[in-house]
């Protein structure tokens, strides 16, 4: 009888500790958060105000940078995981080794900085391809390498909660190809790490400042920066903004992961669009 109370003890102390660092989190979070919207959304002798907004909003080519962020963002999500996703595939079916070395090489973007990353392309690019840092478009590289360890992992874990080979071989036993066991069998059953590695890249493509800054773009982060020079509280509701959407878009992704969840997966075959009764009888024969 002693034994459990001390065990309910141990529980009710450990829930209240869980309790107080989940509060301490959230408050860490949230006051910064919720300072910056009240500072950026009010004017003193105004209260609640949005005219706040309006230095920024009526700045010449805001607009049209964030239009080149969102276009930015998107083209880093999809250019990441068309070049990660399969090399991870064959890693994992392939070999093993080399998919230790490539995890330890993705983590070389968090060792060079971005100033000595965009200073050594810069020095290439304007001996070889003047033209092509002019473009906002150039951007794009440089964002996929910066997300490269977070989407390699994103999409590294989902492979892995899977049973890959199985997969592949059931798949080309009924007749399908490599590409085509890619996007019909595979690619539904890492759907959640691929929204994950969407959102980390994208989320990261938005809030770069640095590698946009020094090749003289003008990107979201670039703006709201400039912005803060001459209008602080424009900077502080753009930032607040800014987080909020991205928080609704994770909302919004893990609302749509889950509702895959609960869809029933299909035969591997019917997945695959191939004709089962049809090889069943030419095994038969």
């Amino acid at each position: 009888m002693a034994a459990v109370t001390v065990r309910d003890r141990n529980w009710k102390a450990a829930d209240t500790i869980r309790v107080i660092v989940f509060v301490v989190t959230m408050l860490f979070y949230l006051i910064p958060l919720l300072s910056a919207a009240v500072f950026g959304f009010t004017l003193p002798g105004h209260g609640f105000t949005l005219q706040s907004l309006h230095p920024a909003l009526a700045e010449t080519g805001f607009w049209t940078g964030v239009v080149q962020t969102i276009e930015l963002a998107i083209l880093t999500s999809v250019v990441s995981i068309a070049l990660l996703l399969p090399t991870l595939i064959w890693l994992h079916l392939r070999s093993q080794r080399l998919l230790a070395v490539a995890e330890g090489l993705s983590l070389i973007p968090f060792v060079v900085p971005p100033v000595a990353l965009v200073t050594g392309a810069n020095i290439f690019f304007r001996a070889v391809f003047p033209s092509f840092l002019v473009s906002v478009y150039s951007l794009v590289p440089f964002y996929v390498i910066l997300a490269l360890p977070l989407v390699f992992r994103a999409l590294d874990s989902g492979i892995r909660a899977i049973d890959i080979r199985t997969l592949m071989d059931a798949s080309h036993s009924l007749g399908a190809g490599s590409i085509r066991t890619i996007l019909q069998i595979i690619q539904p059953n890492v759907r959640s790490a691929i929204l994950v590695a969407a959102l980390l890249s994208s989320s990261m493509a938005i809030g770069e400042y640095a590698v946009a800054s020094l090749l003289l773009h003008s990107t979201f982060p670039v703006l709201v920066a400039v912005a803060g020079q001459t209008a602080p509280r424009a900077a502080a509701a753009l930032s607040f903004i800014a987080i909020v959407a991205t928080w609704l878009l994770m909302l919004l992704l893990s609302v749509v992961s889950r509702s895959h969840r609960h869809i029933a997966p299909a035969d591997a075959g019917q997945a695959a669009g191939i004709d089962t009764d049809n090889l069943r009888e030419g095994v038969l024969q």
